[in-house]
């Protein structure tokens, strides 16, 4: 089959909220498509690790064959802690193999994104993206500055500049404004030029969920809703489905259109944040920063000069700091405080920082270059003995159990990339409202903030709610998929326009069945 098909992406778009307010009429065109075309809950590497969704949308493989998961990664070979690079990725994304077969393509702000060498078709990096990941890119020479000639720069501020919980009010409208300006970029760029297939990303529900949740969530400790604006995220929401409208009336109905997001948001009851204490507890970890039970009296690593200077200026002067440094500079100072002062000598297991799930990493011998735990003995014994304390660590206010999962990457994720994941990630169950305790039968009971406290200071967090939503000649009306995962939308693809799918996917194109099949 061959044909127009374009892909939008919705970044963190949860798909129980998106059912909800289309049902309550707040999302018009979601509805209008739904009954359409087919609306299906999928399955999705967000369910372990949520950034792994769309280098598996993009590339067609499971993250242990692209080898990409988080913001933050370790990668074998290094000690450290290092920002990702997009190009890390050890597959290409699905539209090089389009753009390859004589596809015209059109790709815009596709979250973690780089430039692809010898692309024959338009690629826009960074224009209006939650979160960077590159320096801003166009593949025509011109091209982003006429968009931002004729519709302005994106108005809502990159996730690194944001480093507290943001004012509400202003923080929705800015959010609003951007859906609003992408959607009208969107539309003239898919009018002015040619395509065949077209793969844009709007990131406002990421961004908006992170920061904007506890003003429409009655029972988040933070809820304080704003008068006359019941709830801030779904108006960011509705503006995202009037972008939508915009854009497909700017294609017109015989173009086949993929809604997709591979993740979800939902209120912030991480425990990651517990999670350097916690392998302190378990004897595995040793650092100036952990330790808080030990009173003072168990010896510690000494604390770096810079570590100390930075100790003494008071954390609000640090964001303001923050805000004015370039975004290169941030990063290399983050990295430069989270791979600090570690005592490697002692320490068996670490966190990768994240704000979401619980990333661990094992100190191995070999794969890590201070790495203390041998492949042959300790390594399957500390697995255990971490796998077992996680899943038994409860909210001591409650008694409910704090992870959902405890995903052993050995069994979950296979494949030439995996020694670049994590050991061992832990799903947080957000029904036990974990916050600043957590308790475990040999690690104690570990108190501290809550995760909204904490940097990044979200509201909102990730959940694996994932969806399609597709429209087009061959989609039948109110129909839906018997079954469907994330990894599978570049097989579909490539399926529409004609193409031959590499060798390397692991997805197979979905099959949209009739309504009541």
């Amino acid at each position: 089959m061959t044909g127009k098909v374009l892909v939008l992406g919705l970044d963190s778009a949860d798909a129980a909220l998106i059912e909800q307010w289309a049902a309550e009429g707040h999302l018009p065109t979601f509805a209008r498509l739904m009954g359409e075309g087919a609306f299906s809950r999928i399955g999705t590497t967000a369910e372990v690790m949520h950034v792994s969704a769309w280098p598996t949308i993009y590339t067609g493989a499971m993250p242990g064959g692209h080898g990409m998961y988080h913001a933050y990664q370790v990668r074998a070979g290094s000690q450290l802690v290092h920002r990702t690079l997009p190009e890390w990725c050890a597959l290409p994304p699905f539209w090089k193999f389009l753009d390859d077969a004589g596809k015209r393509c059109i790709v815009m702000d596709a979250f973690m994104d780089y430039p692809l060498e010898g692309f024959q078709g338009i690629q826009i990096c960074e224009y209006g993206t939650w979160t960077w990941f590159t320096e801003p890119y166009a593949s025509r020479p011109g091209l982003r500055r006429e968009i931002e000639k004729r519709f302005g720069p994106y108005p809502a501020p990159e996730h690194s500049q944001q480093v507290t919980i943001p004012d509400q009010l202003r923080f929705r409208e800015q959010m609003v404004r951007a859906a609003e300006t992408k959607g009208r970029a969107v539309e003239w760029l898919l009018r002015e030029h040619p395509w065949d297939m077209a793969f844009v990303t709007f990131g406002e529900p990421h961004g908006a969920g992170h920061y904007l949740w506890h003003s429409g969530d009655p029972e988040f400790p933070l809820h304080a809703p704003l008068p006359g604006l019941p709830n801030p995220l779904r108006d960011v929401y509705a503006a995202v489905d009037r972008a939508i409208a915009g854009v497909l009336e700017a294609v017109g109905d015989e173009v086949t259109v993929l809604v997709i997001s591979g993740d979800g948001m939902g209120p912030n009851y991480s425990a990651a944040h517990h999670m350097p204490e916690f392998l302190h507890q378990m004897g595995m970890f040793h650092a100036p920063t952990v330790g808080l039970k030990d009173g003072g009296d168990a010896p510690r690593p000494p604390q770096s000069l810079s570590a100390r200077v930075r100790g003494m200026i008071p954390l609000s002067v640090r964001q303001s700091i923050t805000r004015c440094m370039p975004r290169s500079m941030k990063y290399k100072l983050n990295m430069k405080w989270l791979n600090a002062d570690i005592d490697w000598a002692r320490t068996e297991a670490f966190c990768v920082p994240n704000n979401n799930e619980g990333y661990i990493r094992l100190n191995v011998e070999g794969r890590e270059p201070k790495g203390i735990v041998g492949r042959d003995g300790r390594y399957r014994e500390a697995i255990e003995e971490l796998r077992e304390e996680l899943g038994q660590l409860v909210n001591p206010l409650n008694g409910c159990r704090c992870a959902a999962a405890v995903h052993v990457m050995d069994e979950t994720f296979q494949g030439p990339e995996r020694h670049h994941l994590p050991d061992i990630v832990v799903s947080w169950d957000f029904g036990a409202r974990t916050q600043r305790e957590i308790e475990g039968p040999r690690s104690g009971r570990i108190a501290g903030k809550a995760g909204h406290e904490t940097p990044a200071y979200y509201t909102g967090n990730h959940r694996p709610n994932a969806f399609v939503l597709a429209r087009g000649p061959a989609v039948p009306a109110g129909g839906g998929l018997a079954a469907g995962h994330v990894v599978d939308l570049p097989a579909t693809v490539l399926a529409l326009l004609g193409v031959e799918a590499p060798a390397h996917f692991e997805g197979r194109p979905w099959v949209f069945a009739p309504a009541g099949q």
